[in-house]
């Protein structure tokens, strides 16, 4: 009797302080334990964990993905960072100080199947899995997957024009805010779990399915856009930013293969290349492309990037690599790569390199990009920063080029959450044209 008592006073107290998620405001596990098995946690020695872990009626171990409450992530069970098709977002959360996204917030978008005209929700806003094609269960039917299909709760801080959708099929994760990605989301509406700050899939550091190149591709004036699609290696390339895309055309050839672009020959035009396994393979011409160099070994490291310019003023381009720790290695040797100097520039974590002729001398200098500022070097020297300027944000892919046949080049970010390209005019002038090309996608 007092045993009884005692669970009928504990349940009570804290039936009134859980959220839409089932979560106490300040112990969530306990109270999530105490509601759905309160004998088990109150009358006997264990955690509140174990209380609660059921892993949706598949045989798992507690300790498993299936088992921790949260709902797997989109790119481990579709193969991509983003809703699967015939799904939308229901809403978001967010984890201040990720690790993955620099420190800064990481954001989390809820996926949901809408509900056919068969599948009632009632008051609550979400119909049954079983009814819209959601059954609930481990992702992919395993225990070393976060469940799917199973949490019938909605933030409601997107869509909510759509009143009846399914349990979260899968989350969505990025570094940019829901409200720049998804128009229906709200900024106003902010919620924050600092628990999953640090969820990770090796599926959300994957390579990204394209980059973005930018060049003069036939020599006239104007600088081009581009992609190169590590999955397919191909390149589809516009010749300016108002002009359609040029027939797709195939180099590179290898997982793994990472796109440069550069005035090998001096001609004014750019050509394209491949760096593969520290080896660099030039064309001087596109569509088709036709290798003329295939150079000795020049970057080893995991993680180098490669990156091109005329780091000597002699009107072609030279390789050059990025390497982890802000260290520049630049060459002036197209067929025997071998360093002429180093330049530390660059710092943070996530910094991207960048190349260009900012002062017009006639020699590139380098520069980093770094959560939309771009940090602008003149004189290849370390720490010194001739221009800085605010233009993107983070999650943006910078290019550099002249979009306007002004004679200098200019800064330029392709945002993969919109697929579009945001150009501008000069250093100076800080108008921009905004192009639609390239498919979305997110960066985790």
């Amino acid at each position: 009797m007092v045993a009884s008592n005692l669970l009928a006073r504990a349940t009570n107290a804290v039936a009134h302080r859980i959220d839409r998620r089932s979560f106490l405001a300040r112990s969530a596990m306990a109270g999530t334990a105490l509601v759905t098995a309160p004998a088990d946690f109150l009358l006997r020695p264990q955690s509140a964990y174990a209380a609660t872990c059921n892993c949706q009626g598949q045989g798992c171990a507690c300790g498993s993905l299936c088992c921790d409450g949260y709902t797997e992530f989109c790119c481990a069970i579709y193969d991509t960072n983003t809703c699967p098709s015939g799904s939308l977002t229901g809403g978001w959360w967010k984890a201040d100080g990720s690790s993955f996204c620099g420190g800064a917030a990481r954001y989390y978008m809820d996926c949901h199947k809408p509900c056919g005209w068969l599948c009632g929700c009632g008051g609550s806003g979400v119909c049954s899995g079983a009814c819209n094609g959601s059954p609930c269960g481990c992702a992919k039917g395993r225990c070393d997957h976060r469940k799917a299909g199973c949490t019938s709760f909605r933030y409601g801080n997107c869509n909510n024009a759509t009143a009846c959708i399914g349990p979260i099929l899968c989350r969505v994760v990025t570094c940019t805010e829901p409200w720049k990605i998804e128009p229906t989301c709200s900024s106003a509406a902010v919620r924050t779990d600092n628990n999953t700050a640090n969820h990770n899939r090796p599926c959300l550091q994957a390579a990204p399915p394209i980059y973005p190149v930018a060049g003069n591709w036939d020599g006239i004036g104007k600088s081009g856009i581009g992609f190169y699609d590590n999955l397919t290696h191909l390149w589809t390339i516009r010749q300016s930013a108002n002009l359609g895309p040029v027939a797709p055309f195939a180099y590179g050839l290898q997982p793994g293969d990472r796109p440069v672009v550069g005035d090998w020959n001096g001609d004014g035009t750019t050509g394209v290349g491949i760096f593969r396994n520290a080896v660099w393979h030039l064309s001087n011409q596109i569509n088709p492309a036709s290798t003329f160099l295939v150079s000795t070994p020049y970057g080893q490291q995991s993680g180098d990037m490669p990156v091109a310019g005329d780091w000597n003023g002699d009107g072609t381009d030279s390789p050059g690599i990025f390497r982890r720790g802000g260290y520049w290695h630049l060459s002036d040797n197209l067929a025997s790569p071998s360093t002429v100097r180093v330049v530390r520039y660059g710092l943070v974590v996530g910094d991207l390199p960048v190349v260009g002729d900012w002062n017009n001398d006639g020699i590139d200098g380098i520069g980093i990009f770094r959560s939309g500022v771009w940090h602008l070097n003149d004189t290849l020297a370390p720490s010194s920063t001739a221009r800085l300027i605010p233009f993107g944000q983070r999650g943006d892919l910078p290019v550099v080029g002249d979009w306007h046949a002004l004679g200098q080049v200019s800064l330029g970010v392709y945002r993969p959450s919109e697929g579009r390209w945001y150009l501008r005019r000069s250093l100076t002038d800080a108008s921009v044209i905004t192009v639609k090309f390239g498919q979305r996608w997110l960066l985790g």
